[in-house]
């Protein structure tokens, strides 16, 4: 392309240049020179594809030979600038765009406006999406810059519908791959799944509240891991085609794309985050030795409330009866309004002996002490009836069935029992009959018996070993069948069991329970005395991952390998692949005692609560067409595949005299003065390096998007938060010099919702603030040396 950059002698059109260059691409740079430098392009000169013409683009520009784009960031563009120059301010943002448009229409290019957060003006909606049309005063001291972008914008839509120019808008302000794991935890519970699934669940929800999403993350200072939010969840497409399988010692792996990072141990033995592409095997990345959760307990279940509020339609709840001798009272109170009810239901239909039907039917509700669950539901959402303590649900239809209670505590034994379903449970659902199925050794079966019959009120059917198979224990109810799979959602073949979302959000005091039963179902399969260590053997990889983060809840780290067995007797040499997760070296192999503190000692080495694992392989995979990513302020990390730790604009060649925050603070920092803050420091900004800006404009010029696209990164920090990071990178020891507010209209919120640009764009930034500013420190100090200001 031939592109043509205004203001490409400025902080960000000089990095433009440098962007489009590197992408082979020709640049004319335009400048007037009245913010702008030609030292930011004097490294240019004699660039064989740049070119810089000194002129003012609100006169008539002319351009000789054509011009694929043309890039708009002519302007005065902060506080210092567009106070002392309010009317060029005005004129390049109405008469430079204009001129700049019509040369876009003349020579059939695309037009890129560079817009900028403050058309927001001092929002009231926060963080600020680009559907928000802002809270601006036009007649303050900002409003020459505000007004001058807002009739920027305005101009561009019109040339865009009017003359069908390209055009974009880009709002300045200052990943895994779809099937992998990602632990996080929200309103509706823990969530371990792949990244595509949970999209797809909040994707079809409809939301009246703003969704808080909470992951463990590591907190960079002390590296231990909490539960931290995220600020987004990003989906985007994929724009590069390179993407890797990561797989470390411990059997721990992660698939990403290529520019995605993980944590490597540093030279200093700190986490450095590092793409992909850039790592090699022999590199030790931070695995996390603990998953916190937003923990929360379940103590019990009413099973008719549960079927009530599931059943898709009313006529399900006629499936089952609600059994009890209180029901008798109820049902004689109540008379009037089930017979009411039961003459306006298709469950009877309208005859010449209706009325003598809906009495028969009462009747039989008063004499059997017995309730349609559909009547019960009735009667329970009007307030008129109270789940009485002993009462029962059974199937309806012909009167029979096995009885369950429908009071159930989720105590010890039942924790214990489900992690023994787990492991060596099935069901049979099918043509009407439903069963439930265990299969271990006597003893365990015998504990299931007895909790099955005390919990749950049901008796079961214990079948002794033969020739052919080991000892099992069944169940025939409808409504256990559905308790198991709907309620506890323990449920599916060998290869599709999970561990349940509300099961890993237990306390570790309840959890402990459910762990011990799979052990004793599924677990213990090498010699613990000598080997020392406890295996949880399983066909399925999703849970064999389940169960390693459930062990992190108890700060475990478990290898998790691939292997193949034989049963020559039975099969020959035909080879069964299975998935076993083994746990060495711990304190206390009793899993009873784990919630009162267990010690591990692993081979190699921690840093707060990560372990390094080294990278043993690294295998090029195919991509999937969208790749998934969460922000999470302060923090931006969070743990993905089956358990690896993955990862405002400022920059060089910043004006000295910008009058910004962050040229500011810097130059005082470096000079040893007090940092100057204005009020009390708790407006907030956002910072974004200008390597991740440049980016994102230039994936804007390419993409589609005609509307304005929000470029910023989301992480918000409060000046005086801005002010102690950089005296401490500086370290400057003047500390902070409070004063009364300069300017009217001064923002106090200022955060982009990005989520517009990493849908349609796949970007997002990448650099950390406290990276931007390692890189952009030393740029001030060597241009105030330069000057005579630093010794």
């Amino acid at each position: 392309m031939r592109v043509l950059i205004t203001g490409g002698a400025g902080f960000l059109g000089s990095h433009l240049s440098d962007r489009f260059l590197a992408e082979g691409h020709t640049v004319i740079a335009m400048d007037n020179l009245i913010t702008g430098n030609t030292d930011n392009i004097a490294h240019l000169a004699g660039h064989e594809r740049f070119s810089f013409i000194k002129h003012d683009v609100t006169n008539y520009i002319f351009i000789d030979g054509p011009l694929d784009a043309i890039l708009h960031f002519a302007s005065p563009a902060s506080p210092v600038d567009y106070l002392e120059l309010p009317i060029q301010t005005l004129k390049v943002g109405a008469l430079g765009t204009h001129k700049a448009l019509g040369l876009a229409k003349d020579k059939g290019a695309r037009f890129l406006l560079a817009s900028t957060s403050e058309v927001y003006g001092d929002p009231q909606v926060h963080p600020q999406p680009e559907s928000y049309y802002g809270y601006v005063n036009p007649i303050g001291p900002r409003g020459v810059y505000d007004e001058a972008k807002r009739f920027a914008e305005a101009m561009t839509m019109a040339y865009h519908t009017y003359h069908s120019v390209e055009t974009r808008i880009v709002r300045i302000f200052n990943s895994i791959m779809a099937d992998e794991t990602v632990a996080l935890c929200d309103e509706s519970g823990t969530f371990i799944g792949t990244a595509e699934e949970y999209a797809a669940r909040i994707e079809g929800e409809r939301l009246t509240t703003p969704r808080r999403i909470f992951v463990p993350a590591f907190d960079p200072q002390t590296h231990c891991i909490e539960m931290h939010l995220a600020s987004a969840f990003i989906k985007h497409p994929v724009m590069g085609k390179d993407a890797f399988r990561i797989t470390t010692r411990y059997g721990r792996s992660v698939r990403v794309t290529g520019d995605h990072s993980v944590f490597r141990r540093g030279q200093d033995g700190s986490p450095e985050a590092v793409p992909v592409r850039q790592l090699t095997v022999g590199d030790h990345i931070a695995l996390p030795a603990k998953l916190p959760v937003v923990e929360q307990d379940r103590a019990h279940v009413n099973v008719a409330e549960h079927l009530i509020q599931t059943c898709g339609a009313a006529d399900d709840l006629w499936e089952y009866a609600l059994i009890s001798p209180a029901l008798a009272e109820v049902v004689q109170e109540q008379k009037e309004a089930i017979t009411d009810f039961l003459t306006r239901s298709t469950r009877f239909p309208n005859s010449a002996n209706h009325r003598n039907t809906i009495g028969g039917a009462w009747r039989k509700y008063h004499r059997q002490g017995l309730m349609p669950l559909a009547v019960a539901a009735m009667l329970w959402r009007q307030g008129l009836l109270q789940w009485p303590s002993d009462a029962q649900l059974r199937p309806y239809k012909g009167g029979g069935g096995t009885l369950v209670l429908n009071h159930i505590t989720i105590s010890a034994d039942v924790l214990w029992l489900l992690g023994l379903y787990l492991a060596e449970g099935c069901h049979v659902a099918n043509d009407g009959d439903f069963r439930i199925i265990l299969s271990s050794d006597t003893a365990s079966l015998q504990r299931a018996r007895q909790v099955l019959e005390q919990s749950f009120g049901v008796a079961s059917t214990l079948k002794p070993a033969d020739a052919t198979r080991s000892p099992s224990l069944y169940v025939d109810s409808l409504l256990l069948y559905r308790l198991f799979a709907d309620v506890f959602q323990i449920t599916g073949t060998a290869k599709t069991a999970r561990v349940p979302s509300w099961i890993m959000q237990l306390p570790l005091a309840r959890l402990k329970h459910f762990l011990e039963g799979y052990r004793e179902g599924d677990g213990t399969h090498t010699n613990l005395h000598e080997k020392r260590e406890l295996a949880f053997n399983t066909v399925s990889e999703r849970l064999a991952t389940d169960l390693a983060y459930l062990l992190l809840r108890f700060g475990i780290v478990a290898s998790v390998g691939n292997y193949t067995t034989t049963y020559k007797e039975r099969y020959g040499d035909r080879a069964f692949p299975f998935w076993r997760v083994t746990v060495c070296e711990v304190s206390d192999f009793d899993i009873l005692t784990w919630d009162r503190g267990v010690q591990q000692t692993l081979n190699a080495q921690r840093l707060g609560d990560l372990v390094w694992a080294q990278v043993k392989t690294i295998e090029p995979i195919e991509s999937t067409a969208y790749v998934y990513d969460f922000s999470v302020p302060e923090c931006e990390n969070f743990i993905a595949g089956n358990g690896v730790s993955c990862h405002n604009t400022y920059g060089p060649r910043m004006r000295l005299r910008d009058g910004r925050v962050v040229p500011n603070f810097i130059q005082q920092a470096l000079r040893g003065e007090p940092l100057t803050v204005y009020g009390d420091g708790q407006q907030t900004r956002s910072f974004q390096y200008v390597d991740d800006l440049v980016e994102g404009i230039y994936r804007l010029l390419l993409s589609d998007e005609v509307e304005p696209v929000n470029i910023g990164n989301p992480g918000e920090f409060t000046i005086r938060e801005f002010a102690e990071l950089v005296n401490q990178m500086t370290g400057n020891p003047a500390g902070i010099a409070v004063k009364d507010l300069r300017t009217q209209d001064d923002p106090q919120v200022r955060q982009p919702d990005i989520g517009k640009a990493r849908a349609v764009l796949g970007w997002e930034p990448r650099v950390s603030l406290e990276e931007g500013l390692r890189r952009t420190i030393p740029w001030f100090e060597e241009e105030l040396r330069r000057r005579g200001e630093l010794p």
